[in-house]
């Protein structure tokens, strides 16, 4: 009974992390993210089971641990300016690469794996309805018309990315469901629609890509030609679905033709250049952590700011700890993409793949390192390539039992 608890706790934990991802709260009187809280009382439940959390260290996590380590030395070089904003953002990276390696243990377990999905697809769902019954809802009026409409203060392209991250789940777990009905179709369809019509709200043309790119793969990395065709015809239709309801917001397509008409991309086509510049001038250890976003804002002229995100995460790497810390980094997420890729054979098929590539374009737009999100769908993508591999603990199919019977059994 006590290591039902126990497991059970530990379940829990990374159940409620996930649940807390998408209700950020920039608002908030607490210093913490409440996904840094959560995040916390995760890693504590890891405790109960310190062999099965950490007694394994997945290739990846040595990788981003190798990238901590320049993190450091990056901020040494730099004279160690912004010293304390620089230790809260590592102390935050550093909690997600924890989560990383505690969820890709727990997530070889393919049923903790699916329960973690539906964690997501249902707060996603909690949070997208936020704004239309009228709940915390928040808007900015922009200048090519219209308003940006987010909810509980948060940044309109972060809700996005999660938002899109939910919604590519949903059609993941979809195509998983071995028995479908017009009830189940009828419920996914008002679900995704929902999810679709808030990410346009939130007006993130970055999260509109990611959310694109992310369906895409399911048609292009499909494993027979059967499944090509199926996914593909899913994504079509999404696609098609997303351009028309597009043409229904004024305020998305305003702003998507101004990016093509006038290559305003909010500040973006000044802010890359100069970080490039940056990166050339100083492209072993960069500028360090932190001291970066405030070279930046000087170099754009951003007097009313003092610092100014990078808005791409390749770039933001690049300028904080330079090649040392950027190629660890990335071959740590390549490894994730590698194993994404080769679980598209597997039970999940191409959704750990469309998982990661959603997150991976949405931050081509931004740079979110400390996202739980982040680590949360790596850890998914490279546990799925290992379940072939791994030995199974004894559980039954979440359909029949549910989730004690799958703790009672290990």
């Amino acid at each position: 009974m006590n290591r039902l608890r126990t497991d059970l706790l530990l379940q829990g934990g990374l159940y409620l992390l996930v649940a807390s991802i998408p209700f950020e709260y920039p608002g908030r009187t607490i210093p913490l993210e409440i996904p840094t809280l959560t995040g916390a009382v995760f890693l504590l439940a890891t405790l109960l089971h310190p062999r099965r959390c950490y007694g394994r260290i997945p290739s990846p996590v040595l990788w981003f641990g190798a990238y901590l380590i320049v993190f450091w030395l990056a901020l040494v070089a730099s004279g160690g300016d912004y010293a304390a904003e620089a230790v809260s953002e590592f102390v935050v990276v550093l909690q997600g690469v924890l989560v990383l390696l505690a969820a890709t243990n727990l997530m070889l377990d393919r049923q903790v794996a699916w329960r973690a999905l539906v964690t997501l697809t249902a707060a996603c769902t909690v949070r997208a309805a936020l704004p239309f019954v009228g709940l915390g809802r928040t808007s900015d009026v922009v200048w090519t018309g219209g308003e940006r409409v987010s909810a509980l203060g948060q940044n309109a392209n972060s809700a996005a990315m999660i938002l899109a991250a939910g919604l590519v789940a949903l059609i993941g777990l979809s195509l998983m469901r071995r028995r479908k009905s017009a009830a189940y179709f009828g419920v996914t369809g008002v679900v995704a629609t929902l999810m679709g019509l808030a990410i346009l709200e939130t007006g993130s043309r970055g999260g509109l890509v990611a959310l694109i790119g992310g369906v895409m793969v399911f048609a292009l990395a499909a494993h027979t030609w059967q499944q090509r065709l199926r996914n593909g015809g899913i994504a079509l239709s999404a696609v098609t679905l997303l351009s028309l309801a597009v043409l229904q917001v004024p305020m998305m397509k305003n702003r998507l033709v101004d990016s093509v008409a006038h290559g305003n991309l909010a500040g973006r086509e000044q802010l890359y250049p100069a970080l490039w510049t940056m990166f050339l001038e100083q492209p072993v250890l960069g500028w360090g952590p932190i001291a970066n976003t405030y070279e930046l804002a000087l170099r754009v002229g951003q007097r009313d700011r003092p610092r100014r995100a990078s808005h791409n995460i390749v770039l933001e790497l690049l300028t904080s700890t330079g090649l040392a810390g950027a190629i660890p980094f990335l071959v740590g997420v390549g490894l994730a993409a590698r194993s994404a890729w080769r679980a598209r054979h597997g039970e999940h098929g191409v959704l750990p793949l469309a998982l990661l590539a959603t997150l991976l374009l949405a931050n081509m737009s931004g740079d979110w390192l400390a996202s739980k999100l982040l680590w949360f769908t790596l850890a998914y993508a490279f546990a799925s390539g290992l379940w072939r591999a791994a030995p199974q603990p004894p559980s039954v199919r979440p359909s029949r039992r549910g989730i004690l019977a799958t703790a009672g059994g290990r």
